[in-house]
């Protein structure tokens, strides 16, 4: 099916598609964020089962709703398994309850594994009736292609990479000063070195106390919202989930804060171009690292000491 992309207002083309009565069964909705992409499709399944609430009450409403079905990662190594799809795909077999309609909701679908991937494609090809399943994710072509082309995309447009948190805009301007200082050498020459190395750890030192605070916040608002009966393999996987995003986020804030620094300096240094571009590769690399589950103040130091090198050298 083809994509459909909405800069200023994602919710338009679902109102148009609703109102025409040409939504399809099953939707691909992505975007980088996955909390926006979680909070763009918690918002349409209420409005999809007339649920009336606003707020923090939409979720808590819509997790006790009847007929309303998830299937998440569960466990450490945060997996779809097959047989977490199986029972899944039993319940969303029954007729609705409380309507005319059923939402299932597949978090982090990228997370199927290989089995559990073929037996949810056989429910996309045959849907249950009344059903819409959302299927959410940030890494839309990890997915089997056979699931794509049966579910109609739908990208959430990028929203911009800030944080409210003091410490955390805090850390960022920290960390773009120790960038600008690389790139004019500071005090002293390469005698800098052995300071801005000190700086480097400094910064990893707060970055990880910054994400365990943010971390724990985050899990401690989501947890207030969660099913009752959601199984404790899901909820460990759900709060790894939330500290990885958390993570990959403030990554993506580093992106832009490096990208910003460069445009600063763009007229000043010739090979300010070419230090952003190696620059943003190893973040990229970063994230990735952090995807597997790599001990974030590695991969961070590892970050920084290649950024070290690439910043000075002339």
């Amino acid at each position: 099916m083809t994509e459909a992309t909405a800069p200023t207002d994602p919710q338009a083309l679902i109102d148009r598609a609703m109102a025409e009565n040409r939504l399809a069964h099953a939707l691909l909705i992505h975007g980088q964020n996955l909390s926006m992409v979680e909070d763009f499709a918690i918002k349409l399944s209420a409005r999809l089962l007339g649920i009336q609430a606003y707020g923090d009450e939409i979720e808590e409403k819509l997790f006790r709703h009847p007929d309303v079905f998830t299937l998440r990662p569960s466990k450490k190594s945060r997996i779809i398994s097959v047989d977490d799809t199986r029972e899944a795909i039993r319940k969303i077999q029954h007729s609705p309850q409380a309507g005319d309609r059923k939402v299932a909701m597949v978090f982090e679908v990228d997370r199927f594994n290989t089995s559990a991937a073929n037996a949810f494609l056989k429910t996309l090809e045959e849907p249950p009736l009344n059903t819409t399943i959302l299927l959410l994710t940030t890494r839309p072509h990890s997915l089997l292609p056979t699931i794509r082309s049966r579910c109609q995309l739908f990208r959430l447009p990028t929203a911009a990479n800030t944080f409210d948190d003091p410490s955390a805009q805090s850390w960022l301007d920290s960390y773009m000063q120790w960038l600008e200082d690389l790139l004019s050498g500071g005090p002293g020459g390469k005698q800098s070195i052995p300071h801005f190395i000190i700086g480097a750890y400094a910064l990893v030192e707060r970055f990880s106390s910054i994400i365990g605070t943010l971390g724990k916040e985050a899990w401690k608002a989501q947890s207030k919202h969660l099913p009752e009966d959601m199984k404790d393999d899901e909820r460990i996987a759900l709060e790894s989930r939330i500290s990885i995003s958390i993570r990959q986020e403030f990554l993506a804030a580093m992106e832009n804060a490096t990208e910003t620094l460069a445009r600063k300096k763009l007229f000043d240094d010739a090979t300010v171009p070419q230090k952003l571009v190696e620059t943003v590769d190893n973040l990229e690399n970063a994230t990735n690292l952090l995807r597997l589950n790599m001990k974030t103040e590695t991969v961070l130091e590892s970050y920084l000491l290649r950024a070290l090198r690439i910043w000075t050298a002339k």
